[in-house]
């Protein structure tokens, strides 16, 4: 039989947050207010969320045995240790003051007694501080590092990240390509079908780029309609043959709004040389882009 425990956020129900309340009282006789303390000082050293899980799931492996720990965010995201959940789950929506933390789960096939129960909310109570401040500098990163209307990386970030990526594949002897690409009469969409529908074109051509490139590569938005892909371990061929594939499928979309016009790309591909600064490569690159669009436009040049 299936057993949950849940604490509720609402007003007629504990929260999470009200353990901090009862820390005064816990005593060092069971060794509950040793652990917290324990697991506090070790939750203050990162403000990455998975490593906070992963510290949270050893001390609780410690005390007893489970066989899944996950925490999922507001927007879904899960951070899940173990693969096969057990049938018996507790169930808690964190909440520190009026901010909402996510819910974390446990699971195992034995069934929860109430000694540890108590004992994991207590430990809960010292996760939530740590994890609220890990919440709020993933929020910052993002808008520091993130472009808000395509959810892509923003010209900081690619400003921060370019460097680094050209001296690793110079490390490993790997070749770096870049592709520099536009949307072609951009500024036509914005003036006859409104900035709505222009918004609406630049995030579906950053999901369709997104879509068509690997998980080794990046995409970034570095203008208004313009963006770069960094091709990690990719030759001058490999980058001519995903810059096409990239045009091809750009070009196929039916964006509501458009009517009958179509969204075409000019991209502008180019390999990292031995002398190669990030703005040499990224200039060659951004000139091929400007020949595409001289040529005529939705096509692939190669400098």
């Amino acid at each position: 039989m299936n057993s949950t425990y849940s604490i509720h956020q609402d007003p007629t129900a504990p929260t999470v947050g009200q353990v901090l309340g009862r820390l005064p009282d816990l005593v060092n006789d069971d060794g509950t207010l040793g652990l917290i303390m324990e697991l506090s000082g070790k939750l203050q050293t990162t403000l990455e969320v998975d490593t906070l899980i992963e510290l949270f799931a050893q001390v609780i492996q410690e005390q007893f045995q489970y066989d899944t720990i996950s925490y999922r965010t507001l927007d879904s995201e899960t951070f899940q240790l173990g693969e096969q959940a057990g049938r018996n789950k507790l169930v808690y929506n964190l909440k520190v003051l009026d901010s909402e933390l996510g819910t974390v789960l446990i699971t195992r096939q034995k069934r929860f007694d109430k000694g540890e129960i108590a004992q994991i909310e207590n430990l809960l109570a010292a996760l939530l501080y740590p994890l609220r401040n890990a919440l709020l500098y993933r929020a910052a990163l993002r808008c520091a590092f993130f472009d808000s209307l395509t959810g892509v990386k923003n010209r900081t970030a690619f400003d921060s990240n370019f460097r680094r990526d050209m001296e690793i594949n110079r490390r490993n002897l790997t070749d770096l390509a870049i592709i520099v690409l536009d949307i072609d009469f951009f500024k036509r969409f914005n003036d006859r079908y409104g900035h709505a529908v222009g918004d609406l074109v630049l995030s579906q051509v950053a999901k369709t780029v997104e879509q068509t490139i690997r998980g080794s590569d990046a995409l970034y938005r570095v203008g208004g309609e313009e963006f770069v892909v960094v091709l990690n371990a990719t030759d001058l061929k490999g980058a001519k043959l995903l810059a096409e594939r990239i045009r091809e499928r750009v070009a196929a979309l039916n964006i509501e709004g458009l009517k009958s016009a179509k969204v075409t790309l000019s991209l502008g591909v180019s390999l990292m040389s031995e002398d190669d600064l990030p703005q040499t490569l990224f200039e060659r690159a951004d000139q091929a882009l400007y020949q595409a669009k001289r040529s005529g436009r939705d096509q692939v040049v190669a400098a």
